[in-house]
């Protein structure tokens, strides 16, 4: 079973930000609460059990805690909410009035008073770039001094800042390089203070309602529900946080996207849950994008939900491989904790992760042209860089990346950005997808999903500093009618820009040494050919700038009459035949049109060039008729013949693996098909047998002598106990007798009494993969890789062993050998050396499983010897031992079939393995 979970998110109500674009003031504060909202503690952590540092514990053992990272909070001082737009400069004001409208009483609560904006800006009227993807990828927990320090020395000239602290400088060489690479601010702000969670979940709602770590859930709904256009959630959505829900979402985005992260602080204590307001009930995202089985969401609730913390690298190798398989959401959240569970203060793998992100969509030529990128952090201040840290409070790194044409490369702005600005760019991206998803006029409902006060603000320029400012990019477009005809042909061109500084200027080349000046000109071309024209548009800025764009014209000879010529390669083979078939036509009046009929009874073809398999043997006539567009049109054919011949027969190769198994005064043979069959049925297989090695002759009469083409499989009856027979089969087909298999041995004992001894076939493994024989094995894994010589799990003894499952995902191994249990022995047992090792944590439940069975030679299981399972791992090998008295006088089969559910490896690994029977 999947044991993933869904996130849910919190809602308590506390507080709410007041007025404006930025909001109230926040006084200073001299001290920090020891916990809770505002401490430099998460809640729920236990100092008395959890650890100061575990980055070093393996993954699924590290315990939510949190390492302050040398903060001296107690002296700590918190600049005011907004003090940030007093020092640097702002983008333009877009600022929206406000009204204020009351929220209903709830039970034993009064009505709320809540700030809803009269009029919001148009969020199309000001340039943005034509970005189709927005990813932001959010890290937590330092500032622009810590990781960046003086970025007059490290980044670029000219900057604002001071250093206060270089003690991660030397750690993030990553981020320093995509901050010289890309545009970077030096003072973005997140709008709230410390702790972490108003943070998130500002970007996760859109709402910037309080600065506290309970949050309540916006009545207008979340930036979520406005991605579903609905507020509402799954159906059977339940109240559990660690319980996926049962039913479908009803919302139907009309976007992509994926969220990816521990997002711990949504369900830790101390955080609420996310409720919808339609109906109160408990929500959650859908499971799946609606009508397909692509998660929304990657890694969400590990820590709360089963305890396992995971670092940076495995959030972002996930996401990489989600959008190598999925493709680039249009909007992804990746969420990476650089000294929270997960990662223990491994800034550089925090470090390493972001890079690792950004390259695989920068290197990616299907989305670095249309992708926004924004990297950043999510608190705003470190209290132990001194008293004038307090100046600094909202420096936080933010790296603004995408294309040159639309984004500024090696750019430091000192403009004050806040949260609303990068939710501002988010929303227009998603306003570039589809259009009017985003309610611009502040219907407010449940249905519209208008933005916030302060989103609006901000949607009026979002990030206005690092684009290429100006109009849109300037761009030519060319068209001609018509392209096509008989010399001399007349066309009408049209010429079109957009985009740079009007006004334009055209200039036509129509590629026949003719020019024009005319925006949209006529032109005769006299004489036959393919001719390209070109338009040059110029703009008026400074300095000016140019676009280009081109149509092509085919002009035909006069009277010229149509012609098509077929060929195909190649024309004569043996069945299935593929032949690629060509086709050309010349004269007439383009365009043409092609069909294509390749004699066989198939359905035709209308492409030009295609290809055709013949199946059947057998002489074929391909004819292509090619008709134009003159009127009435002229048709032409043309044909190729093809030649499918049968395939030619050969007699089948040599049985492959046989065994044999001695019984009571007979002899008990398995083997398996031939690797080619030599293109024709296999009728038979011949089983040859003497005393001596090198002696055998055909076998003509018993159970072994004329063993049909589809048995595998025969007992060699009224032999002599005590003597040693050997024996060899072949395969026979149509065409004639294969050669011979490998010789076995094997000597049947007497009709009472019992011979000791061992009687499976390569015990050890030690034959290796490449021939398990006589062991089966099959995987439901690709590649099949069960016998194993890896250092991660060595043998008991020798060079190889068997190592089953421990894949951690769904999948089935089994391991198979047939044997004859000879009667009248005390003892018959199976007997093998296992060690079990797991990462799954329960101490109660199986979820992975070794069944040891008996099957009779129809493949029945007669019974189970024994079930292990993950409950059982050991450290190290350990024997078993099973009896097998029961079946004695059987020819059975001894089958190990492993299990594994869909994630957490259980490997059992097998070596040694004996059937002693005394």
């Amino acid at each position: 079973m999947i044991r993933r979970k869904r996130w849910i998110a919190g809602a308590a109500f506390l507080a709410l930000i007041a007025g404006g674009s930025i909001g109230a003031a926040q006084g200073l504060q001299s001290t920090r609460p020891s916990s809770g909202p505002g401490s430099c503690t998460l809640i729920g952590w236990n100092p008395s059990t959890d650890p100061t540092n575990a980055k070093n514990l393996p993954v699924g053992q590290r315990p939510q805690s949190y390492r302050p990272d040398n903060f001296d909070c107690s002296s700590a001082k918190f600049a005011a909410l907004g003090s940030e737009f007093t020092k640097f400069p702002q983008p333009h004001d877009f600022s929206v009035n406000n009204r204020i409208t009351y929220e209903p009483a709830a039970a034993g609560k009064p009505a709320t008073a809540i700030q809803q904006p009269v009029a919001a800006v148009n969020p199309l009227t000001p340039y943005f770039p034509p970005f189709q993807h927005f990813v932001i990828v959010y890290r937590e927990n330092h500032t622009f001094d810590d990781y960046l320090g003086d970025c007059a020395t490290t980044i670029s000239a000219s900057c604002n800042g001071k250093v206060q602290s270089t003690n991660h400088i030397s750690s993030v060489p990553d981020l320093h390089s995509l901050a010289k690479t890309y545009a970077l601010s030096d003072s973005y702000s997140t709008g709230t203070q410390p702790p972490s969670g108003p943070n998130h979940w500002w970007l996760f709602s859109a709402q910037s309602q309080s600065s506290s770590q309970q949050q309540t859930y916006p009545s207008t709904g979340t930036e979520f529900d406005r991605f579903l256009s609905n507020t509402n959630g799954p159906t059977n959505e339940g109240t559990n946080a660690c319980t996926a829900p049962t039913g479908n979402g009803s919302g139907s985005s009309p976007y992509t996207f994926v969220m990816n992260g521990d997002f711990y602080w949504m369900l830790s204590s101390g955080s609420g849950y996310w409720k919808n307001p339609a109906d109160g009930k408990t929500e959650v995202l859908p499971p799946n994008r609606p009508g397909t089985s692509i998660p929304e969401e990657l890694h969400y609730n590990e820590y709360t939900c089963s305890n396992q913390s995971l670092p940076d690298s495995t959030i972002a190798n996930d996401y990489i491989n989600f959008v190598n398989t999925n493709g680039l959401p249009v909007y992804s959240y990746v969420e990476l904790f650089n000294d929270h569970p997960g990662t223990y203060q491994d800034i550089p793998g925090n470090d390493t992760a972001t890079n690792n992100v950004v390259n695989a969509i920068e290197n990616n030529a299907t989305y670095k042209n249309n992708t926004l990128i924004i990297v950043t952090e999510d608190d705003t201040q470190n209290g132990n860089n001194g008293t004038d840290h307090v100046s600094n409070t909202y420096r936080v790194p933010l790296v603004v990346i995408g294309p040159s044409q639309y984004v500024k490369q090696g750019y430091v702005s000192h403009v004050a950005y806040t949260t609303n600005n990068v939710i501002a760019a988010m929303e227009r991206t998603m306003q570039n997808v589809k259009a009017g998803i985003i309610d611009p006029n502040d219907n407010i409902g449940l249905n519209t999903f208008p933005m916030t006060t302060n989103d609006q603000a901000a949607l009026g320029d979002p990030l206005e500093d690092f684009w290429v400012q100006g109009s849109t990019p300037l761009s030519a477009s060319a068209t001609a009618s018509p392209t096509t005809g008989n010399a001399p042909l007349a066309v009408n061109f049209t010429g079109s820009a957009t985009g740079g500084t009007a006004p334009y200027k055209y200039s036509w080349n129509f590629g026949d040494g003719a020019t024009s000046t005319t925006q949209s000109p006529s032109h005769t071309y006299s004489s036959a050919g393919s001719y390209t024209a070109t338009l040059t548009v110029t703009d008026t800025s400074s300095p000016v700038k140019t676009a280009t764009s081109q149509v092509a014209v085919n002009v035909s000879s006069v009277g010229s009459p149509l012609a098509a010529s077929a060929a195909g390669t190649p024309t004569s083979g043996q069945i299935p035949l593929a032949v690629n078939f060509t086709g050309t036509a010349t004269g007439g009046t383009p365009a043409y049109h092609y069909s294509w009929n390749f004699g066989d009874g198939s359905a035709t073809s209308t492409a030009q060039n295609p290809s055709h398999s013949y199946t059947a043997a057998g002489t074929y006539t391909a004819t292509l008729t090619v008709t134009d567009s003159a009127s009435p049109v002229n048709t032409a054919t043309s044909t190729v013949s093809v030649t499918a011949s049968p395939i030619m027969g050969t007699p089948p190769s040599a049985p492959q693996n046989l065994t044999a198994a001695a019984g009571t005064n007979q002899v008990t043979l398995n083997w398996q098909a031939p690797a080619s069959s030599g293109g024709e049925n296999i009728t038979k297989y011949s089983v040859y047998r003497g005393t001596s090695s090198g002696t055998e002759s055909l076998v003509t009469s018993g159970g072994c002598s004329g063993v049909s083409g589809s048995t595998l499989t025969c007992t060699d009856t009224g032999l002599t106990s005590g003597v040693d027979y050997y024996y060899r089969v072949t395969a026979s087909n149509p065409i004639g007798e294969g050669g011979q298999s490998n010789e076995v041995t094997a000597t049947p004992t007497g009709s009472t009494g019992c011979t000791a001894g061992q009687l499976l076939g390569n015990p050890g493994f030690e034959n290796g993969a490449s021939n398990p024989a006589p062991w089966a094995i099959t995987s439901t894994h690709t590649p099949l890789s069960v016998i194993n010589s890896s250092s991660s799990e060595p043998p008991h003894g020798g060079t190889y062993d068997a190592w089953i499952d421990g894949w951690g995902k769904a999948t089935t191994d089994t391991l198979a050998q047939t044997v004859t249990l000879p009667s009248g022995c005390t003892t018959e047992k199976l007997n093998f050396y296992m060690h079990i090792d797991t990462a799954e944590t329960t101490t109660t439940t199986k979820y992975d499983t070794l069944k040891v069975q008996v099957l009779n030679p129809a493949g029945t299981v007669l019974g189970t010897l024994y079930t292990y399972s993950n409950l059982n791992a050991n450290t190290g090998y350990s024997l078993h031992s099973l009896s097998l008295a029961s079946y004695a006088g059987q020819t059975v089969t001894l089958k190990f079939t492993g299990v594994e559910d869909a994630e957490y490896q259980t490997s059992f690994v097998v070596d040694d393995a004996t059937v002693n029977v005394s």
